[in-house]
């Protein structure tokens, strides 16, 4: 049980399970010995994955299609060199992760679906009036607003946590940093997106 201490917020799904260890063990010992199909088991694996880090990363399809190639072209080149010293899933996030910043940093266009970052306790109206609808649009572009000023290194801890439900541990190793980091940095997204959003309370 993950004991670091972070403000509330509520965490939507995709988390890497446990029970998938030997299933990726079995993927990385074929794919190191060559076996035909595998990377392309591999690639059906994770590209959902990757493709969905990407795109809350860029905020474009397209561009999210671009580093989805480019990072298992380095997954498939660098998986004869693998160590068994994470799972095989941190290890390519690891790898998305580095090619969204180099992204990032080429070109500055970061979009993040808010809704799916920051969850929703509300139950959705299946039929919701068109009162409701804008209401809604109204909400997700005041979060969506908070969530682009805060510093890339902010924005991609709110994502990994939230969005992909990646533990402290597997966070630190994505990132590079240590645990401690990583809650440190979350806790102050967190807290500046609350000072952001205090103003339209009434409205969220």
């Amino acid at each position: 049980m993950d004991r670091t201490k972070t403000k509330a917020a509520p965490a939507v799904a995709l988390k890497i399970s446990p029970a998938r260890a030997p299933e990726e063990h079995r993927l990385t010992v074929a794919a190191k010995r060559g076996e035909p199909g595998v990377f392309r088991e591999i690639y059906n694996a994770y590209r959902a994955r990757v493709y969905n880090l990407a795109l809350y990363s860029i905020g474009d399809s397209a561009q999210a299609q671009d580093v989805l190639q480019a990072v298992f072209l380095k997954v498939f080149r660098g998986l004869a060199a693998f160590r068994f010293e994470s799972s095989l899933a941190t290890w390519i996030y690891r790898i998305a992760h580095n090619e969204c910043r180099d992204h990032h940093r080429r070109r500055k266009a970061p979009f993040v679906p808010l809704e799916a970052v920051l969850g929703s306790t509300d139950e959705v109206d299946p039929q919701p009036s068109s009162h409701e609808q804008h209401a809604r649009r109204e909400r997700d572009l005041i979060i969506q607003r908070a969530v682009m000023q805060l510093p890339f290194k902010m924005r991609e801890v709110v994502v990994l946590k939230y969005v992909e439900g990646l533990s402290y541990e597997d966070m630190a190793r994505v990132l590079g940093c240590a645990p401690g980091t990583v809650a440190s940095r979350l806790n102050r997204a967190l807290a500046e997106l609350e000072e952001r959003l205090r103003p339209f309370r009434q409205l969220l």
